[in-house]
Parts: structure tokens; sequence; C-alpha cells
């Protein structure tokens, strides 16, 4: 293989995340860009399991344990990544999920910390790493309490404690900042709001899985062409967001990585998918693709979780008639679901003006970018195709 292009590590590679940085990374901004794309993850996972291109330049590595020491990262790296040496793209969304905010916020900083630390000595062609944060960092947990005025931009401060407490972005930000000091390799932040994206397993903040299974049940019980009422709220169903489809963020994140002069240490950049939508504009079009007709809510609806608990009958049937895989409804996240569709009811848009001025445009309808999870789950046998 020529050595042309440039390593892609990516850490929390199976995520929803990660899962498109490794797509991306092959095609995006060019199918040479990089000649080898190194996926880890600390769970067992292949790529048979990933659903990703048959590449020879795609890696990936289990068994990469971050709450280790330093030291044992290193020689882990040094044992399992080919060519480790050569790596000169980081991009980091690992997490670690913890027992309460305050464990969160210390182990998802530590584990950053040592990934760093491990890789920049191990390599010393690394130019650049990229930290995945996201809108918890403007406040979007506090609402009232913070009086948000959107659209939401890179210069607005920092939230003030008692908010931000048990906020690890700060942290992990601040890490990031000290270790780059000296440094050849510069870091860059990149902000998404809610990720419309597929993951190849279980995946904790993945809304769109969650949707796609709740639509593709309450057709099979309802029939084609039902009224599906949206089950969030009337006012929420009318007020502006800003999704962010997979791919687009993978794309900001490696545009950030590859133009260090555009986006020098220390910055920070939304990703989002262009304009700013609302529900009244984004349900009807993700109803229709499974035969639906999507409507405003209304006081009757009954929660997501709810029916299907209800239905989870007719579920095994069609898991069993189509070949899907098993068990994955029975694991998806149903809060965060009802997260993003319900609790998060008011503006909450980001401005791009950011990655705008620094030539980054790529953009996608936020309905089409639905539209591209869903295949990918019937292509992964999560959902059957809808049925004409």
């Amino acid at each position: 293989m020529a050595q042309t292009g440039k390593h892609a590590l990516i850490f929390g590679a199976s995520g929803i995340s990660g899962w498109a940085l490794l797509n991306q990374a092959l095609q995006y901004p060019t199918p040479t860009t990089f000649n080898r794309v190194t996926g880890l993850s600390n769970r067992p996972w292949s790529i048979k399991d990933a659903y990703l291109p048959d590449d020879e330049r795609l890696n990936i590595v289990s068994g990469i344990d971050l709450t280790q020491s330093v030291d044992v990262v290193k020689a882990q790296l040094k044992e399992k990544v080919e060519e480790v040496e050569s790596v000169n793209v980081v991009i980091f969304c690992a997490f670690v999920k913890a027992n309460n905010s305050q464990s969160s916020r210390k182990v998802n900083t530590d584990i950053l910390q040592t990934a760093v630390e491990a890789i920049s000595a191990i390599s010393p062609k690394l130019e650049s790493v990229i930290l995945q944060t996201g809108g918890m960092g403007y406040g979007l947990a506090f609402p009232k309490e913070l009086n948000l005025q959107p659209p939401l931009h890179e210069k607005m401060p920092r939230i003030p404690s008692p908010y931000s407490d048990n906020l690890f972005y700060y942290d992990q930000y601040d890490a990031l900042e000290r270790l780059s000091k000296g440094q050849d390799w510069t870091f860059c932040e990149i902000r998404p709001d809610g990720i419309v994206g597929f993951a190849p397993g279980y995946n904790v903040m993945n809304m769109a899985h969650g949707i796609a299974y709740y639509l593709t049940l309450y057709r099979e019980v309802n029939g084609k062409n039902s009224k599906i009422p949206f089950p969030g709220k009337p006012h929420g169903y009318h007020t502006r967001h800003s999704d962010t489809f997979q791919d687009i963020l993978a794309k900001m994140e490696i545009f950030a990585a590859l133009n260090r002069d555009k986006c020098p240490n220390g910055s920070s950049f939304n990703s989002a998918d262009g304009e700013a939508v609302t529900w009244a504009q984004v349900w009807p079009g993700i109803c229709s693709y499974f035969g639906l007709d999507g409507v405003e809510p209304n006081e009757k609806q009954q929660m997501m979780q709810d029916f299907v608990a209800e239905n989870m009958e007719t579920w095994d049937r069609l898991v069993e008639t189509h070949g899907l895989r098993k068990g994955l409804i029975e694991v998806q996240n149903w809060g965060h679901v009802n997260f993003q569709l319900i609790d998060f009811d008011f503006p909450r848009e980001f401005s791009l003006d950011k990655a705008r001025s620094v030539g980054f445009n790529e953009q996608i309808d936020t309905v089409q970018g639905y539209n591209i999870t869903f295949d990918r789950m019937v292509d992964a046998k999560f959902i059957p195709t809808p049925s004409p």
C-alpha cells in the first residue's frame, strides 16, 4: 500500500459518531486522503459486525481500555494498532457511562487525557486532536434557568455553577488546552446538538433508532397510511432546533483536523445539518418513509415506549418474518428519545456562521438525513423494508 495519505485514529469507533467517522474517512474529502483508518473500541467488535465497506485501509481494534494507566494504554496501542507511530489525526468520541454525574465528569475527562497522553507519546507524526462535545455546553439542560437566547454560537460564555458542576465538556477542553501547550499538534472542539444516525449495535444516545422501531411497529399494528400524531407537545412541535446528521458531523470533524490553519489550536465549531427546522417540518417526512401520515400532537397520544411494550408480540413476529437482528428494541434507550422529542421543546437552533466562515459548507436536508439512517437500518436488518 502506498504511504501517501494520513492515518486517522478514532476513539469510540462503535458509537453513532465513531461509525460515521470510519465510514467518511474512507471517502472524505477524497478517497485517498487517509491511507489508514483505525477504529478503537473497548468492547469486542469486528468489521463484520460494523456494516462498513470492505476496505484494506480500515482496521477495527477492540480491547483498548482507557480507564487503565497511560503506560498500559501505550502498551495496548503498540501491541494492537498497526503502524501506530504513523497516526496523524485523532478524533475522540469515546464515552464511559458512570453511576452519577460527578463520577461521569471525572472518568470521561480521565479517559481523554489518558488517550491523548498515550498516543502523543507513541506517534511523533500527530498533528491534530478533535474533541466532540455537544449542545449541553450551552446549557440546554437548563433553558429556563439560563434564559437561552438562540441562535447558539461559539463565543457564548460558559454556563455558570451550579449548572456546570456536572458537565465534563469544560474539563475535557481544559485538559486538551493544557496537554497541547508546547506541542506540535493542535486540538479543536466540535459541538453537535441531537445526532441523527446509524450505529451498528446498541447505542445509548440514538433517537433515530427509537423512532424507526416505533414507526415500524405503529404501521404494523395500525396499517399503512394511518395517521400518527407527533409524540411530543404542541408548542414543541413548532419550535426551531438544529439536528446533526452523523455524516455531516464526521465531515466537519475531518475538515477541522485537516485544516489547522483555518481551525487553530483551541478553536470550537458548531455542527448541524444546515437551516434550523421544526418537528412540524420534519415529522411528516420521517413518517412518510414508513407509509404513515405524520400529524400534529394531541393529548391522547400514547408514550412511545408504552406502545412498544404493549405490542412486543407483533415486533417478535416481525423479527422472525423478516430475519431481523434480535434484542435491539429491548435495549433501546427510550429516555433519550423522549428527551429529544418531548423534553427539548424550546428554541435551540445553532449558528453555523463560524463553520461557514472557514469554508465548511456541507449540508443536508434533515429529513434526508433521517431517511439515509433508516436505509442503513434496513440494510443491517434492524428494521424491515417498508412495504409499498
